[in-house]
């Protein structure tokens, strides 16, 4: 049985299957871009293939061209461009990285703690460097993130977390603020009954906007390939080979490399990474508020418990996006429909959480995302270990947080791909090594066994 240490949805085994045709209307989608289905002309050999078109995908190709501007290079996308996770999230750009500073350093060590901690940091940086350098309008807003705590048992776990992350890598712990005086909680419109906060540097966005922005870059200026609305049935992949083909409902592509970033999809085509990876469906709706008494001025992730909060960010215009982070999730593939608990939920929070209220506000979109949850809790990068793979890479499996990791490490396995040394700034626990495939394996078989 598939797992995963954040616990949030049943466990079990699941072929996510092909992206469905008739998923949920975000909001993120509502403003379709010119490239949003284009079908470049077909070209029958590539240097990559890079399949998925979200966060992961652009960066991808975007880095590839960076370092070698000859290359032939596919995107293709089973839907519309960008309509997967990327254009479904809670449009934040945000660290929580002490929440996991404990387990990391219990885990893989101080240094690799480290390193996953500056890894998620450094996101902010890249991302709004990226949206900045191109003049892309996408909401970009850089603001302070606040994690706003309901249970002092958690509380106190995190401001231990920060203490003890001061001690190993001060630089990274200041980035972290600990708000417990109760005015303050109350300026940063916190409700009474929270206990305390921690704020840190962030950024809201429209992450859609920001992909296909730069992806319409690549295509005019790169000559990038997009191939939407194709369905990868396939790969036939023999080491003997110089070339993979990929096999789709439009044709057969050889390449050089082929680059599976399809996230919370990667256990269809990849039915050896299927046991240690699951597909999770998270809830996201959007509110038009008619006439607030003020705008927010921080995003805002509401903790619960250990594993049970809500985000929030408002846009520039007023209106909210609001997300479902943990209980009430399923295991599934299909986006095609929404989940009842978790959407009356969301339906209420605003009346107790914004202490400004709103007079007047209703929800215009309400949809769900699929999400890839690992079962060590660690993103899948590198080239695959596995027989018959012998031409194939990954980059997924986010936990929930692939705005603060999907950008960077898909540069990494760009970088990977085209020879370069990456070993001092990619997070080897990361890395799809068979080490740790053989850990998986056996975790599972000690579960089973239980």
């Amino acid at each position: 049985m598939s797992g995963s240490p954040d616990g949030i949805y049943e466990p079990g085994l699941v072929d996510p299957g092909i992206p469905v045709s008739n998923s949920t209307k975000s909001f993120w989608l509502s403003q379709p871009a010119p490239i949003s289905r284009t079908q470049s002309s077909w070209i029958d050999n590539a240097d990559v293939v890079i399949i998925g078109s979200g966060m992961s995908g652009m960066s991808l190709a975007r880095t590839l061209y960076q370092k070698t501007t000859n290359l032939k290079v596919v995107l293709i996308d089973a839907r519309d461009i960008c309509s997967g996770a990327t254009g479904r999230n809670g449009g934040h750009i945000k660290t929580m990285s002490y929440n996991y500073w404990p387990d990391r350093k219990a885990r893989y060590g101080v240094r690799e703690a480290i390193r996953l901690t500056n890894f998620e940091h450094s996101h902010l940086k890249h991302m709004t460097t990226a949206i900045q350098e191109s003049e892309l309008d996408c909401e970009l807003s850089l603001i302070e993130g606040i994690d706003v705590y309901y249970d002092e048992f958690n509380f106190a776990d995190a401001i231990a977390a920060i203490s003890d992350m001061q001690r190993y890598a001060p630089e990274l712990a200041s980035q972290y603020t600990v708000y417990t005086d109760k005015a303050k909680i109350r300026q940063l419109n916190c409700s009474d009954r929270s206990i305390g906060a921690i704020g840190t540097p962030a950024a809201s966005m429209w992450p859609y906007k920001m992909v296909m922005g730069l992806l319409s870059k690549l295509i005019t200026e790169n000559g990038l390939c997009v191939q939407s609305n194709t369905k990868v049935v396939s790969i036939t992949d023999r080491k003997e080979d110089e070339f993979a083909v990929v096999h789709t409902d439009r044709g057969d592509i050889r390449a050089r490399h082929v680059v599976h970033a399809t996230n919370g999809w990667l256990g269809h085509l990849l039915p050896e990474l299927r046991p240690y990876i699951s597909p999770v469906r998270g809830n996201v709706i959007h509110q038009t508020v008619h006439s607030p008494r003020k705008n927010l001025e921080n995003s805002f992730w509401y903790r619960y418990s250990n594993k049970d909060w809500d985000y929030l960010i408002q846009r520039p215009s007023g209106g909210i996006v609001l997300g479902r982070a943990s209980t009430g999730r399923r295991a599934t593939g299909d986006d095609s429909g929404t989940d009842v608990c978790p959407q009356i939920h969301l339906r209420g929070v605003m009346a107790e959480m914004y202490s400004n209220g709103h007079s007047t506000s209703e929800v215009s979109h309400a949809w769900s995302g699929i999400l890839g949850y690992t079962q060590d809790g660690s993103a899948f990068a590198g080239r695959l270990p596995f027989s018959s793979r012998e031409h194939q890479w990954v980059c997924g499996g986010y936990q929930g947080i692939g705005m603060i990791k999907a950008f960077r490490m898909a540069e990494m396995v760009a970088r990977m791909i085209v020879g370069e040394d990456v070993s001092q700034e990619c997070p080897t626990s990361f890395l799809v090594t068979e080490e740790r495939m053989r850990k998986l394996k056996q975790s599972l078989s000690a579960k089973a066994s239980l």
